[in-house]
């Protein structure tokens, strides 16, 4: 038995001694702080012991490798990562989380502020782009920015389209898509307005358009759905009584050209002379074709005020409001013969007997040749056919003259049994046959009205 005791007593105080020894040893640990590397001698038994000798107060979120109740060996190395405050900016909307955190990588420091980055999201650390997997630098009072991709519903000139996007702004996300947005586009929202999810916005993109206006042409480019739309997009404007063509109502034409009409109205006050009238008073001791002026007529005089419209500077039209009369217009009173007196002429188809003869404008036609492209006339109005020896007249004239015998130098003795359209009334159309025809152009005769004279003619032709 006093064996037994004495070999443990022994026992025990070797190991004492051997705790003893280990105490009292000193050894160099190394140490790396925050990133910082250092060596430090010490008779600490552990991690965390190791780290207060040095003079580190270790936190309950600093992270410590290994852990602080680990015992030391000779080939330890300790790594501290001390908490240090963070804020995390939660966009859009400026929401603002603060932690205290070890964690180094974004990833790790948003998931301690309970945040999960997913793929589309966005990190960024003094306006920079930042990945997940980065780590922050360790000092405090870091702000880091989380944009949370949100779904965003567009409509492209009613072409549906849906995408993800972590942008701030509507304008950011569309250019994040690929989508330039240019001057005369149209958002529903404005361009920056923030970015919110299971949002839905309305773009129509423009057209380039041309504006024709004060003698220039406006290049420009707009999404307006009415003329009056795009004129306001290019800043032009329409005053008092300026038009658009199309009006400002209608679509944007499909070419784009919107033409600005400037109009300005002015009053003017003018003088015009007011023509005479002529008053014929039948005489039957004059011949026919015999006239005499009994009263000289004078024109009168009249002052109006005149509306003048301008379009583009250029006269467009004239409208009368009023007028005065300043001087009255005197008539002309003239007598005209009436008797009828047969006259006699020798001609190579010999002598005639006419009561009247007149200066007219002679041309030529045959049936084929009546001045319609393509179209044969053979008949005239009297009934008789298309020949040598009829004559047409202004219809005027052939209400009194139809069936009338005339002669003309040159061509003949006819009778009046056509009527055509002429510029004037004292014009006669020689006819002939097809076979015949004769070239007459345009020639200034004498026309003889071979007596008697139609029952009832007072000498005045039309």
């Amino acid at each position: 038995m006093k064996k037994t005791v004495k070999i443990v007593l022994l026992i025990s105080l070797a190991m004492i001694g051997l705790v003893a020894g280990y105490l009292l040893m000193v050894r160099s640990v190394d140490l790396v702080v925050d990133g910082q590397p250092e060596t430090v001698r010490t008779r600490a038994l552990t991690v965390g012991g190791a780290l207060r000798a040095a003079g580190y107060e270790i936190n309950e979120l600093d992270a410590v490798t290994p852990p602080a109740k680990t015992w030391l060996s000779k080939t330890t190395a300790i790594n501290l990562d001390r908490a240090r405050q963070v804020r995390v900016l939660v966009q859009p909307g400026g929401r603002l989380i603060e932690l205290e955190t070890a964690a180094l990588s974004a990833e790790s420091i948003l998931a301690d502020a309970g945040i999960v980055v997913n793929a589309n999201d966005t990190l960024r650390l003094n306006g920079l782009p930042l990945d997940p997997e980065d780590a922050l630098p360790r000092f405090e009072g870091i702000i880091l920015e989380y944009h949370p991709a949100v779904t965003l519903h567009l409509s492209i000139n009613d072409e549906e389209r849906t995408f993800t996007s972590s942008a701030d702004t509507i304008a950011e996300a569309l250019w994040e898509a690929g989508i330039a947005l240019r001057g005369g586009d149209r958002l529903s929202v404005s361009a920056d307005t923030p970015l919110q999810d299971n949002m839905t916005v309305s773009l129509t993109t423009g057209r380039d358009i041309a504006i024709e206006v004060d003698g220039t042409t406006v290049n420009g480019y707009s999404a307006a759905g009415t003329v009056y739309e795009a004129l306001s997009d290019s800043g032009i404007t329409l005053q008092d009584l300026d038009y658009s063509l199309p009006d400002g109502f209608e679509p944007i034409p499909e070419d784009g050209v919107i033409k600005v009409v400037r109009v300005r109205e002015e009053l003017i006050n003018e003088q015009k002379t007011i023509a005479f009238q002529t008053e014929s008073i039948p005489d039957s001791s004059m011949e026919i074709n015999q006239q005499q002026i009994i009263q000289t007529g004078s024109a009168g005089l009249m002052a109006a005020r005149v509306k003048v419209r301008y379009e583009n500077n250029e006269e467009f039209s004239r409208e009368e409001l009023d007028d005065l009369i300043l001087t009255e217009p005197v008539t002309q009173i003239v007598h005209y013969g009436t008797r009828i007196v047969d006259n006699y002429l020798d001609t190579p188809e010999g002598p005639i007997t006419y009561y009247l003869s007149l200066n007219v404008v002679a041309t030529s036609y045959s049936p084929c040749r009546s001045g319609v492209p393509d179209k044969c006339y053979p008949s005239t109005k009297l009934g008789i056919p298309v020949k040598k020896g009829v004559i047409g007249v202004s219809s005027a004239w052939y209400q009194i003259l139809a069936g009338t015998r005339v002669y003309v130098p040159g061509y003949g003795i006819g009778i009046i049994a056509d009527t055509g359209s002429y510029s004037v009334s004292n014009w006669i159309d020689l006819g002939y046959s097809d076979a015949d025809f004769i070239s007459w152009g345009r020639k200034n005769t004498t026309v003889y009205f071979l007596s008697p004279a139609p029952p009832g003619f007072t000498g005045v032709l039309p």
